[in-house]
């Protein structure tokens, strides 16, 4: 069964990015299909579980088919050329480069390893075994999110205090009901696999925008960056997280390149699973759609921003009522007020700046960020090459800088949240930064020069 669950969720995304548009490359489609699927089962999961329908192998199975089957007929009456582009299919050593193979080479050895050690090793971080592991592996046995025993206070005080795991965005819990449900004996299986097709899709994604030699060459530095690796492959729930919340910039990006529709609606799309991944995905989804209106104000073009924006917000509309319906709530952690605490703010900004200025997290994430920032100045200034996605990153760190000074710490001191708030955080950006790094056009360009010489010379 769990065979089978896993290639309906693959084959769900696949369709789903065909309802969107089939001018999306072969990789994009392939890479992009786990994650998005896994984002529609958690959503039918929640949608099962409200109306009482046990969370149980048939159920699960069942809507995922209907789901699959009504996104193949849509795509059916409503994307006559899907067959077309079967021709992706095809696959040519033309335009194959030495330094392009090399790379690619690197990343597939590395993340075999990375792969590898992901399923040997059982969850160990504070996060899961104290939440999101245990409430998927308890889900899975009772049939049911809502009604979780681990929720019920007579049997669990406390649950509802401050930061309780009671009020987590569900999707990671919820992927671990899922394969625990249907017979897996780890819930290894989602952060792996979502890390080996997160990292086909930032390929894909990046190779439009820097070439396939400049995308290979970002995708082996992400991969190597050290808190992308040990995240990755220790099974850390922060990287699911991250797959939505960078892929959702890069695709704004995109869209701000191409404007073409279908790259805004599957950032919409993205923006959906980033609410459903962590709370604080929040910030990702009001920077972009903050970009994203101002630039429909300016060429008073709303629709499109209408319907993105309803694929971001109906998840976290949702997930709101499915709490308000079922009492899943925790006391407030936030001051309501506006106020001033001199020493908090320079706590937080010693410790935000820490994080950026030193490489033991992030090795040469951001050191190459900065180089690629001001190799890349006069096209900013000249063209607004690239300008989207300095923005979303730096309205989404201080919108998080605020949530971070709202915050009420009286659950723990303000110290330790950021010790392991801060990075996870700042992990999100390290697709991002590489993105931008390879794909602004002083890069960029003289990796598709070289690209176009080494055809050539080969």
């Amino acid at each position: 069964m769990l065979y089978l669950g896993l290639f309906l969720t693959i084959a769900s995304g696949f369709v789903f990015i065909h309802c969107l548009s089939v001018k999306f490359t072969l990789i994009e489609k392939v890479g992009l299909s786990f994650p998005l699927g896994m984002a529609f089962t958690c959503f039918l999961m929640l949608l099962l579980d409200q109306v009482d329908i046990p969370l149980t192998p048939a159920p699960l199975l069942i809507s995922q088919a209907l789901l699959m089957a009504s996104l193949s007929l849509f795509v059916y009456f409503y994307r006559k050329d899907a067959w077309a582009s079967l021709r992706e299919l095809r696959f040519s050593l033309k335009n194959v480069n030495l330094v392009w193979a090399l790379f690619i080479l690197a990343v597939v050895y590395v993340e075999y390893m990375n792969f590898s050690k992901c399923m040997y090793f059982p969850p160990t971080d504070r996060d899961s075994l104290a939440g999101f592991e245990t409430i998927g592996y308890i889900a899975a046995q009772e049939h049911t999110f809502k009604g979780l025993s681990l929720f019920d206070e007579s049997y669990m005080p406390g649950v509802h205090g401050p930061a309780s795991c009671i009020t987590y965005a569900p999707l990671v819990q919820l992927c671990y009901a899922y394969v625990y449900t249907l017979g897996a004996e780890t819930s290894k299986i989602i952060p792996a696999l979502m890390y080996l097709f997160f990292l086909v899709a930032f390929y894909g994604a990046t190779s439009r925008a820097a070439g396939k030699t400049g995308a290979a060459v970002a995708t082996f530095f992400m991969l190597l960056t050290p808190e992308m690796l040990a995240w990755s492959s220790l099974s850390m729930t922060n990287v699911i997280h991250a797959v939505f919340a960078s892929l959702s910039v890069i695709y704004m990006s995109l869209w701000f390149q191409t404007r073409e529709k279908k790259d805004l609606l599957l950032c919409g799309a993205l923006l959906g699973g980033n609410i459903l991944s962590r709370n604080e995905g929040i910030v990702f989804t009001a920077a972009v759609l903050l970009l994203l209106f101002i630039d429909a104000v300016r060429s008073k073009r709303y629709w499109g921003f209408a319907q993105a924006a309803l694929w971001a917000l109906v998840p976290l509309i949702v997930w709101t009522l499915y709490k308000k319906l079922n009492g899943l709530y925790a006391d407030g952690i936030a001051v309501t007020h506006p106020f001033w605490d001199a020493e908090k703010a320079g706590v937080i900004r010693s410790y935000m700046w820490g994080l950026y200025n030193q490489t033991q997290y992030y090795g040469w994430t951001f050191i190459v960020f900065l180089i690629a920032f001001f190799a890349n100045l006069w096209f900013l200034i000249r063209k607004k090459d690239s300008l989207y996605v300095l923005l979303a990153i730096g309205l989404s760190s201080l919108f998080y800088v605020l949530i971070l000074y709202q915050i009420d710490y009286k659950w723990d001191t303000i110290h330790n949240v950021l010790s392991y708030s801060a990075k996870r955080f700042l992990f999100c950006f390290v697709p991002m930064v590489w993105y931008f790094s390879l794909s602004n056009h002083a890069v960029s360009s003289l990796f598709r020069k070289m690209e176009r010489w080494l055809t050539v010379s080969g």
